[in-house]
This record gives structure tokens, C-alpha cells and sequence, in this order.
């Protein structure tokens, strides 16, 4: 009977060239993983800006149809944050209604899609928890860009609402969608802009203070600037900017809110 073990073939060692190839393959792979890692944020920041000048889009496609104004509920920028009543609800609500989020009023201009609502670095925003709401923070997380209200309220209050939008002075620097976590951005407390009289930004969200102390003081100045400290940020003239923090006690011009021309450029 023939010996099966004398049939097998004989297993072969690596040579020590082979173990070098091998070996610096490894750290090649090793260097590239935080360069790769790396790729994330500059890959999410692309997306959240294509979302925002697709809502652009949207929203000046829905005022041209409008007789130059924005979708508002007696003048105001709908600020209830939601699409539906409940996260076990289906049905989409009225853009007129006080709970909706205004992207509602947009959705037709967008295909239908909720998903350009969503920043993909987006990890929380108002969740209404100071009117004792506890939804999932899923149920918010299409809810992830803010306007400002004075898109349809005069800052001044010379121009009765819904205002026009040719009726602002700089619509070329008027801010139109941004990163935020607040829906309808209402002056000094909740955007990015340093109003007169006003010597912090975000005071009714920074971190230990306002509301933030209702999401377990949750740092909420970074939902503004998710992208490598920067705001995704669409003007009205459809230009965008990565607006960069500098400090909750500067900001920006609040003009690029007003729609009044900005008197100190971006930082």
C-alpha cells in the first residue's frame, strides 16, 4: 500500500525578502488609516453643502412662485421643527401648521426628498424638550438647517411681512440656510451673528447655560459649526461659505441675518 503521506506536498517557508514585502505592505497600511480616516469630514461637509444649495434652490423656485416671498405662517418662519406629529405618525404635516418644520413648505421643489434636510454630521438639535417632549433624536435629525426670520420679517420693522425678498437691501449677502440646530434662527440667541447691544452668540444654547443644560449640557455651538469648526452656510444668491468659529464673543456682522449690507467681511 502506497505511503498517502509521501504524496502531500511539502509546505514551503517564507523567504525573508517575502517577510519585507509583507512586513512594509503592513505599514503602508498603517501610515495611509488616519489619512483615510481623514477623508470623513471633508467627504460630509461636500454633502451637507450639495443639500444646502439644493434647498437653495428649492426655496427661491418656491418665491418665485410666490410673488417674491418665502413660505410663512402670518409673517413668521414656521419654527416647530417637525414632519410629522409623532414619530409614529405617517403623515406629513401642513406647512402651515405650528408644529412643522419649515422644509415642509419646500418638499414639492425637492423632489419630494427629506434627506437634503439632513446634514450627515448632524448629531442633535432642538428636540423641543423645554415643552416636555422625549422623542428619539432620530425623529429631529431631518430637521438639521435653520433660516433666519428675517427673511420674512422686517428687522427694522419698516417692511410689513411677509417680506420680499428683492426688498432687502444686500441679498447677495443675506443668509439664506445654514447649519444650525435651531430651526427658525430669531437674532442674538441663536445664530451666528453678534446683534447690537449683544455681547455673546448662542447664549440661549452654549454650553452650562439655556437649554443646553435639558440635553445633559450638551456643547450645542458645535451644531452650527459641524464641519471642522466651520458653518455650511447658502447666501440668496445662491453663493455658499464655510463660515469659520472665532469665538462665541464676536460671530459675524448680524447684517448677513438682516439682509442690511454687512460691514465686516466673514471670518
Amino acid at each position: 500500500m502506497p505511503d498517502v503521506r509521501s504524496q502531500e506536498p511539502a509546505q514551503r517557508a517564507f523567504t525573508l525578502t517575502e517577510l519585507m514585502v509583507v512586513l512594509g505592505m503592513l505599514t503602508l497600511l498603517l501610515l495611509l488609516m488616519p489619512a483615510l480616516g481623514g477623508t470623513r469630514q471633508p467627504d460630509r461637509s461636500a454633502v451637507c453643502l450639495n443639500n444646502l444649495r439644493q434647498i437653495g434652490q428649492g426655496m427661491l423656485m418656491y418665491a418665485s412662485d410666490y410673488n417674491d416671498t418665502l413660505f410663512n405662517a402670518s409673517g413668521a418662519v414656521p419654527n416647530g421643527g417637525k414632519w410629522y406629529s409623532d414619530p409614529l405618525s405617517t403623515n406629513l404635516l401642513s406647512p402651515a401648521d405650528g408644529d412643522a418644520y419649515w422644509g415642509v413648505a419646500y418638499l414639492r421643489y425637492l423632489n419630494n426628498s427629506r434627506e437634503v434636510f439632513r446634514c450627515p454630521s448632524a448629531r442633535m438639535v432642538d428636540e423641543w424638550r423645554d415643552a416636555g417632549l422625549a422623542y428619539p433624536s432620530e425623529f429631529w435629525l431631518f430637521s438639521t438647517y435653520g433660516v433666519s426670520r428675517f427673511l420674512t420679517q422686517s428687522f427694522s420693522g419698516t417692511n410689513p411681512a411677509p417680506v420680499r425678498l428683492r426688498a432687502n437691501l444686500s441679498p447677495g449677502t443675506m443668509i439664506l440656510a445654514q447649519d444650525a440646530a435651531e430651526a427658525s434662527m430669531e437674532g442674538p440667541d441663536d445664530s451666528l451673528g453678534l446683534f447690537p447691544g449683544k455681547s455673546q452668540l448662542l447664549a440661549q444654547w452654549s454650553l452650562g447655560s439655556g437649554l443646553s443644560t435639558l440635553y445633559g449640557n450638551y456643547d450645542f455651538q458645535w451644531e452650527w459649526y459641524r464641519h471642522d469648526q466651520r458653518c455650511n452656510t447658502i447666501f440668496i444668491s445662491g453663493s455658499a461659505a464655510k463660515i469659520r468659529h472665532n469665538g462665541l464673543n464676536q460671530g459675524i456682522d448680524y447684517r448677513y441675518y438682516t439682509g442690511d449690507r454687512p460691514l465686516l467681511a466673514l471670518p
